[in-house]
């Protein structure tokens, strides 16, 4: 019984021994990781002294406040240069300086009360011109019952006399609410095409370069529920909405309007390549050789990419650009 015993204990502090051995091992590996940790931070702090020196600080333990507060204050930086492009792209090509002066010289109330004079005096010749014509065709009623009334002939002549004078009152009442009301509106219209959007602009100029003329621009039309997009023809006075223009003419307003937001960016400081796939798929020639020329125009800013399958469009860069303005290369 004894010996059994002495067996038992034997296992028990061979195992013991076993664990403790275990123990001094994890012991000694952690005990390198610390002296490898030490030494990095030895390091680190080693190569954060001459920036602790330019700083002028002693505790590295300020730094973490410190770049919290510079972030925070490049983040305020970035809105505010943010802020100051958004008031440049929608300034009407002002400078900064301009808007700042002209809203400091201006009075906001007596603004807001010459809009609401103006939305009074809309509303005042709406009404009246609506007048105007009940009346005219209340007079022309009159006249045409004149014949059915019983009566003599001189009292029916007395009456489409005076229905005559009436109808001319009307008349010239109505002519002059009439022209108030298209001056005031040729006046808004000629309001609205001084302050146009520069990119609206922009893209009229390229809308009439990429159609040859035949566009000599573009409109919004604010008279529908959702302002809508208009091509005008080069007699100045047509109109035609996108669904009415060829899928050719598409095309050249699509890619006018993204090459004069390309250039917007690239004035905005956002300078990025232009890809261009097989743009020219629906043009003839003549409109080929105007849109490469645009795009020649652009790539003095900015490198454009044109990407084709139709070799003769390669002739046609040649013949527009030279070959000191295209670089060419195939594809195998």
């Amino acid at each position: 019984m004894t010996l059994d015993m002495l067996r038992t204990r034997l296992a028990q502090a061979q195992a013991v021994a076993q664990t403790m051995a275990a123990l001094t091992l994890e012991r000694d590996r952690r005990q390198g990781e610390l002296n490898m940790a030490e030494a990095e931070r030895r390091k680190a702090l080693g190569m954060l002294a001459p920036l602790l020196a330019q700083a002028g600080l002693d505790d590295p333990a300020t730094l973490p406040t410190l770049i919290e507060a510079s972030r925070r204050q490049r983040t305020l930086q970035a809105r505010l240069a943010e802020a100051e492009r958004q008031i440049l792209a929608n300034g009407d090509g002002h400078t900064l300086a301009e808007p700042i002066t002209a809203w400091e010289a201006s009075d906001p109330d007596q603004t807001a009360a010459r809009g609401l004079e103006l939305e009074q005096e809309q509303v005042e010749l709406t009404e009246s011109l609506s007048a105007a014509a009940d009346a005219l065709g209340e007079a022309r009623r009159a006249f045409a019952m004149l014949d059915e009334r019983p009566g003599t002939a001189a009292a029916d002549a007395a009456d489409a006399e005076a229905a005559l004078a009436e109808m001319g009152v009307q008349a010239d009442a109505y002519v002059l609410k009439r022209s108030q009301t298209l001056m005031l509106r040729w006046a808004m219209d000629r309001y609205r095409e001084r302050r146009q959007d520069p990119l609206l602009r922009r893209a009229c100029d390229l809308f009439r370069t990429l159609t040859l003329g035949r566009f000599s621009g573009l409109r919004i039309d604010y008279e529908t529920t959702t302002p809508r997009l208009l091509g005008l023809r080069d007699d100045g006075t047509t109109l035609v909405p996108i669904d009415g223009m060829s899928e050719g003419t598409t095309d050249q307003l699509f890619l006018a309007l993204r090459l004069a937001a390309v250039e917007q960016s690239i004035a905005a400081g956002v300078r990025v390549p232009f890809l261009a796939d097989d743009l020219f798929v629906n043009f003839d020639d003549d409109r080929s050789m105007a849109g490469l020329r645009v795009l020649a125009d652009l790539a003095r800013s900015t490198q454009v990419l044109f990407f084709t399958h139709h070799a003769h469009l390669c002739e046609l860069g040649r013949e527009a650009l030279g070959t000191e303005a295209l670089s060419e290369h195939r594809l195998a």
